[in-house]
């Protein structure tokens, strides 16, 4: 495939310039539906005001009262913002930085993130870097009153160059960062070696990402330019899953569990698609972990044995993987799957150009992941769009999804009664 045809695809999926009608009601499967409900409606962004609305990402999360909160950029500053309300409202912002110099990186599979913490504070983390570079520095900031103030960002390094970070908080409230590294990549260079990708590094916080210990790369040659996924694994430990680089230029997918002492990863590969490309998908897989331990990964793939959007999952740790399953409609350019694992199922969505709108349709499995409901669309647009993300709390499962035509969504997914 060609630098050229990837970069098509790439703005065809991302970018979904369309002139279509919003999306049809879902339809009904098995007895049971995946209705699509009323939602929080916005103004078209100004692009300039502190708000959701005016943001290309935006990461959300629910603390452990409900609240939701989002972080995001406008510009070179970036925000904290709370909603009571499942985002029909949203309080009055907080500013975490504003930059003098460089740019925040906050594009599809980069982004700001808010963690809320065991103890009710909460944790941002945001990578900068020089506009129209590749290479940034990621930094984090506490809360410990409720988000309206933050302390001094600081670096999780200060060189080698890091990005597309990951975070799991275990029950005893450790907090486990994962991240792509070029450190060695650096290295390399200065000794006039060859060194493709990044590096894959660790670390952990027991002071509520006050400071973090244990940074380490514990694999090299991970693709540079795709994002880490990171889910808390049964036995307390977090599990991570991004887009290696095999031997000849193989961009495949890899998934590991990280030992308790940082020190160790345990996984394998998740599937041979031999796609061999010397340049950024720039789209990492979606990872998460059912009750029962079991690993699921949805990723895109442009290989010899296989092309476009897929879900597996892994019983024994990431040891082997089922076969891979082929998600979405290839006419319609499936991509940017997102995963959830709840009490009440696994549930997978992801986006769908087909032309002439972006929709974003979505299952659920009651078996593991065996067997899925039909697709149903959720939401749709007709102008530019984020990464779909799914989010839960006390049992409730959202979309959150940006527009630049919509403005913010938060959209809650129940099923109807049988």
């Amino acid at each position: 495939m060609t630098y050229w045809r990837l970069f098509l695809f790439t703005l065809l999926a991302t970018i979904s310039i369309a002139r279509a009608q919003e999306a049809a009601q879902p339809s009904v499967n098995g007895g049971e539906s995946l209705n699509k409900p009323a939602m929080a409606k916005h103004a078209p962004p100004a692009c300039s005001d502190p708000k959701p609305d005016c943001a290309m990402t935006i990461y959300p999360a629910f603390d452990k009262k409900g609240l939701l909160w989002v972080a995001y950029s406008v510009g070179k500053t970036l925000y904290v913002a709370s909603s009571q309300d499942q985002a029909k409202t949203f309080s009055v912002p907080t500013t975490i930085i504003t930059l003098s110099d460089g740019i925040i990186d906050a594009h599809g599979d980069a982004r700001p993130k808010i963690i809320p913490l065991n103890d009710n504070s909460l944790l941002v983390s945001y990578t900068t870097r020089p506009d129209k570079m590749m290479i940034g520095t990621i930094f984090t900031a506490k809360s410990s009153d409720n988000g309206k103030k933050f302390s001094t960002p600081q670096p999780m390094l200060t060189s080698g160059g890091q990005r597309f970070d990951s975070y799991v908080v275990t029950p005893k409230g450790r907090i486990f960062a994962g991240w792509l590294d070029k450190t060695h990549a650096a290295q390399a260079k200065a000794e006039g070696k060859e060194f493709a990708g990044s590096g894959v590094a660790f670390a952990w916080s027991d002071d509520g990402g006050m400071t973090f210990k244990g940074k380490n790369i514990l694999m090299d040659h991970a693709c540079e330019c795709c994002r880490m996924s990171a889910a808390l694994g049964r036995d307390g430990l977090p599990v991570f899953a991004w887009r290696q680089i095999f031997e000849g230029e193989i961009r495949d997918h890899y998934a590991a569990k990280l030992s308790a002492n940082g020190v160790k990863l345990i996984g394998g590969r998740v599937s041979n698609d031999d796609w061999a490309i010397n340049s950024c998908p720039h789209q990492g897989p979606a990872l998460a972990v059912d009750t029962k331990g079991a690993w699921h990964i949805a990723w895109f793939t442009k290989g010899k044995n296989r092309q476009g959007l897929f879900y597996a999952f892994s019983r024994d740790e990431g040891k082997t993987f089922s076969t891979p399953e082929k998600i979405g409609d290839d006419a319609h350019a499936p991509a940017f799957a997102t995963l959830l694992a709840t009490k009440k199922g696994l549930y997978r969505a992801w986006k769908e150009f087909d032309g002439a709108q972006t929709v974003i349709p979505i299952q659920k499995s009651n078996d593991g992941g065996k067997s899925w409901s039909a697709p149903e669309i959720l939401a749709s647009t007709t102008e530019a769009s984020d990464h779909p993300i799914l989010v839960s709390s006390k049992g409730d499962v959202f979309l959150s999804w940006g527009t630049h035509k919509e403005g913010y969504r938060l959209i809650p997914l129940r099923l109807a009664k049988k």
